[in-house]
């Protein structure tokens, strides 16, 4: 074992000892590749679905450690289907609500304290990286009324591509489309569509330049 991973160890033991067992707390998510570290939940109702397709989900930074705590609450006949590898930082709360879904792609990273709450549909593609603070919602909670009082729909689906950077504290509303490998600025409110290879930022979000490349 390297110093290095050794130096990680000692530092997640000297935050709290039970990261060396909280997956083994948890052995009902465990043998579906669902790691749990620093005390992060999931809160699930029975008819709830978890999937995870040929890897792992691993919630909680075992490596890189956060005073704040995350969760993932699922409601009734909520789903959510990660695929590959996918890494769910501390303190980031997931909600996904009834009949609703969220996908996740392989080797997306959503970092510490981003929040995410589907109530109909959301969508993150593959080689993701969301940023801290990130809010990704598809729906409004609360509802717009017609002329005879009936309520108006209040959620549209979100769509994000593979390989999409989303800089800190943005905002991802319903409706919003991002193409494969764009760009959102830090502090960006998007609402709409955005074309692959662009970096968009400000309120509302707006192109500030194309045919851009990005590594993690």
């Amino acid at each position: 074992m390297s110093a290095n991973n050794l130096g990680r160890i000692m530092k997640a033991v000297r935050y709290d000892v039970r990261n060396l067992v909280y997956p083994f707390l948890h052995p009902r998510y465990l043998l579906q590749g669902i790691f749990l570290f620093n005390g992060n939940r999931i809160l699930r109702h029975p008819s709830a679905r978890i999937d995870t397709e040929g890897g792992k989900l691993q919630f909680g930074c075992f490596w890189d450690l956060w005073k704040s705590k995350g969760g993932i609450v699922l409601h009734e006949n909520a789903c959510l289907r990660t695929r590959g590898n996918v890494v769910i930082g501390d303190g980031v709360t997931i909600e996904v609500h009834a009949g609703a879904s969220l996908e996740i792609g392989p080797e997306t990273f959503i970092n510490p304290n981003s929040r995410i709450i589907a109530l109909e549909s959301i969508r993150i593609g593959a080689d993701c990286a969301v940023a801290w603070d990130v809010q990704i919602m598809d729906g409004d909670r609360h509802f717009f009324l017609d002329d005879e009082g009936g309520r108006v729909k209040n959620t549209a689906a979100i769509r994000i591509g593979d390989h999409v950077w989303i800089g800190a504290r943005s905002l991802i509303l319903k409706g919003a489309s991002i193409e494969d490998g764009a760009v959102v600025g830090t502090g960006s409110v998007v609402s709409g569509h955005v074309a692959a290879g662009t970096v968009v930022a400000g309120n509302p979000a707006g192109e500030i330049r194309g045919g851009v490349r990005w590594a993690k």
